[in-house]
């Protein structure tokens, strides 16, 4: 489970940015919060609103980049950390700074990273537990760069490491990506929980129709995600019949060739009683558009871990938005407390939240990113109509149209 992240001098934010998914202990209790192992109230969605360039798309990056760094970053071929600093500024001296706090177990470990001209200067993992006296915290390992040696400064004694662990320390990838390709256990359990979080945020930005040319690409991978998964793909053909969208479900037929494979779809309709076939290709973006999200929704549902959407709502009726998100809501269909965090023009979705699970974001007059939640603004009452005063523009990030 995500507590908490942070980043500073990434992308569009140049000032110290925390995102919590922790709610007040006082506040009532409601399907939209549980309580950890630790003993902790998280919050299961978390939903990012504001204008147009405003950040959100670089805020829902940061976990998805952690999840690369932490997990991946070994393959990475370049041996440069592809990060990009806030640009409107002469900050080339700061380095970028990320952070998060995420559960295992009871366990809360604490990941911290400073990167700089495409290299990790500084990287630490802390853990707190609870005992029956009280929370203790003890570091992991950290590693700092030595300018004067040249060399990383490194202490690994909590995390059991092979001998000379420090001589194999590279620049551009992170700790528990070495140590998992090395098969220690540890790193391994760590990654296997990153592995669970699902995003369609690349670094190019949201994955759809409309921004990038491999939208059919995405399509294709989903639907050999659902020839791979019959349990999934009946879930959300489940889905597809009560969002009511004429649909019955969808035939894959999926052939091994001598360079890979060959998928051909068809959406399933009934008329009259009698099936009808029709290629996917002819159906409309939303309908496209939310088979994607349900490979992604479906995952982490599934399994637990976390689903990072930008552009939520694109194609799609607010309706279906509030029924997509609703998901994560119900108990008895994430039973797993799966978490959710998106991006979303269609404002309805307000009135269906609280002051805990709203961030705002918009642009200063730097051209730097701020984002708040809704409840660190005084006078937010929990029983505000959230949806009427934002559009009122009581609480800012809304477009300034002259």
């Amino acid at each position: 489970m995500i507590h908490s992240f942070s980043c500073k001098n990434f992308y569009s934010f140049d000032d110290e940015t925390f995102v919590s998914f922790v709610v007040n202990e006082k506040t009532p209790d409601n399907n939209g919060y549980f309580k950890t192992p630790s003993g902790n109230r998280l919050s299961k969605v978390e939903t990012v609103i504001g204008s147009n360039a405003s950040g959100k798309t670089n805020l829902l990056k940061i976990l998805p980049f952690l999840k690369w760094l932490i997990v991946d970053s070994l393959k990475n071929p370049s041996k440069s950390i592809p990060v990009r600093p806030f640009a409107f500024n002469d900050d080339s001296k700061h380095p970028t700074e990320l952070s998060v706090d995420f559960e295992i177990d009871e366990d809360i470990f604490t990941y911290m990273f400073s990167l700089k001209d495409g290299r990790i200067l500084s990287e630490e993992l802390t853990v707190r537990n609870k005992t029956k006296e009280k929370n203790t915290t003890k570091k992991v390992f950290s590693r700092i760069w030595n300018e004067k040696d040249t060399k990383y400064d490194f202490d690994g004694k909590g995390f059991n490491l092979p001998k000379k662990f420090e001589n194999l320390l590279p620049s551009g990838a992170s700790i528990i990506a070495l140590a998992k390709g090395l098969n220690h256990k540890q790193s391994q359990t760590l990654a296997k929980y990153w592995e669970k979080i699902e995003t369609n945020v690349i670094e190019a930005g949201w994955i759809g129709d409309h921004l990038l040319p491999n939208a059919s690409a995405n399509l294709i991978e989903a639907f050999n995600f659902y020839s791979d998964n019959q349990s999934l793909k009946e879930e959300a053909e489940k889905l597809l019949k009560r969002f009511d969208l004429g649909l019955e479900g969808f035939d894959i037929k999926k052939e091994k060739q001598n360079d890979g494979f060959s998928i051909n779809v068809r959406a399933v309709h009934s008329f009259g009683g009698e099936k009808q076939y029709l290629p996917i290709q002819y159906e409309s973006s939303g309908t496209k558009q939310l088979f994607v999200l349900l490979k992604t929704i479906l995952q982490v549902l599934t399994q637990g871990g976390v689903a990072i959407l930008d552009e939520f709502d694109v194609s799609l009726h607010p309706d279906m938005v509030l029924s997509l998100f609703e998901l994560f809501i119900q108990p008895e269909i994430n039973p797993h407390n799966a978490q959710l965090l998106f991006s979303t023009h269609s404002h309805v979705v307000l009135s269906k939240l609280d002051k805990y699970q709203i961030i705002l974001i918009e642009k200063n007059k730097n051209g730097a990113s701020d984002a708040w939640r809704l409840d660190e603004m005084s006078g937010v009452r929990a029983d505000d109509n959230y949806y009427t005063k934002y559009l009122a523009g009581a609480y800012g990030a809304t477009p300034k149209i002259n």
